[in-house]
């Protein structure tokens, strides 16, 4: 753990850069979204989020760098594409040519923070750690990405991180992370990686009042998350509750839209399908997103399993908030709020947990 100035930021960016191409927050169209940067300044420095229920909206009135909350956009779009092809095959010499596309290039996400991060480590265990059968292609991306988290200081109204048990301060799974204050940074290293690219900078030694500085920003911004979802035999509740009313009163007023799965920094259902193009002998295998709330994501021999919105509703609740807990030994979720802000129909998910719970 060791000191920095706030000038020093853009240093480490620089450095980072010359090896990795960077993933960071970015204002676009009024929206802080996610894309690829070349510049130290296309970080949105200086702005807030106003989040509600089918509400957002940017203002530039945020005090410190990292003032502004977390991304729109989920982290999984650069781990797992919307869209991207994975096996391509071609006609040789009367032969079938079978070729797996698997990439290479180093990612850097500059800017994660405790919730997003959270987010990876599921994904992780999904397609890696807790897979029988690890996916090669997320396997190869994973690999070759260096993380930069930063406390977060500055949640939205829609955020119920706490819930989940997200600290905002995390504890593992990055290279690097920065803790602001208001003179100077507090940057600490995961891994060996991290470690060689701050010992490339001039530092300071950490003080006990920074410390102290940290633990009471961090107590104070713990009293700004407002959204609660109580987990307490969750699961049990939901699985007694599968059958009940409160169903179909959420399907009365979802779209089914996808916005939720879309935005989700977790869900990663997904299709596979085939780009033909006979006049070249050749095919794509490409695999797309899915969503449990499309019409025929639970289409089985013709028959689909869950004709009704509520039916596909309940699956996406059940799913982050019990199925989960049962495949993977965690929850699905971690109180992002994205869910919240984007939805057209209002639909608050802390409010229909709370809901469910109190149904009879």
């Amino acid at each position: 753990m060791v000191k920095i100035k706030k000038s020093q930021l853009q240093d480490i960016f620089d450095l980072i850069k010359k090896e990795y191409r960077v993933v960071a927050p970015v204002l676009k169209d009024g929206v802080i979204q996610l894309d690829y940067i070349e510049s130290f300044n296309d970080l949105p420095s200086g702005y807030t989020q106003v989040e509600e229920k089918s509400f957002y909206k940017t203002e530039k009135n945020g005090e410190g760098f990292f003032s502004y909350s977390r991304p729109s956009l989920p982290y999984k779009r650069f781990l797992i594409p919307p869209e991207f092809t994975f096996l391509s095959i071609k006609k040789e010499n009367g032969k079938l040519r079978f070729k797996e596309k698997i990439p290479d290039k180093k990612t850097a996400f500059f800017d994660i923070r405790a919730c997003d991060l959270k987010a990876v480590h599921i994904l992780d265990d999904v397609f890696i750690n807790k897979n029988k059968h690890p996916d090669p292609y997320y396997k190869a991306v994973r690999e070759n990405i260096f993380i930069v988290a930063v406390t977060c200081f500055s949640p939205s109204d829609v955020c119920f991180c706490s819930s989940m048990g997200i600290k905002l301060k995390p504890d593992r799974g990055f290279d690097i992370l920065l803790t602001e204050l208001d003179d100077c940074f507090v940057a600490e290293w995961g891994t060996e990686k991290g470690r060689k690219l701050l010992e490339k900078l001039h530092y300071e030694k950490v003080l006990e009042k920074d410390l102290q500085k940290i633990n009471k920003k961090l107590k104070e911004t713990q009293k700004k998350i407002k959204r609660y979802v109580d987990t307490q035999n969750l699961p049990q509740i939901l699985y007694s509750k599968i059958e009940g009313k409160h169903w179909e009163d959420i399907g009365k007023r979802c779209l089914a839209c996808t916005s939720c799965t879309q935005l989700c920094p977790t869900c990663f259902c997904f299709d596979i399908v085939e780009k033909n193009f006979p006049l070249e002998g050749r095919s794509e295998r490409i695999r797309v997103y899915d969503s449990c709330f499309s019409p025929t994501f639970a289409t089985v021999h013709r028959f689909n399993i869950r004709e009704s919105i509520a039916s596909r509703y309940r699956q996406w609740l059940m799913h982050k908030f019990a199925y989960w807990t049962d495949q993977f030994g965690e929850f699905g979720c971690v109180g992002c709020g994205r869910c919240i802000t984007w939805c057209p129909a209002m639909i608050d998910i802390t409010q229909e947990i709370k809901n469910i719970r109190e149904s009879r």
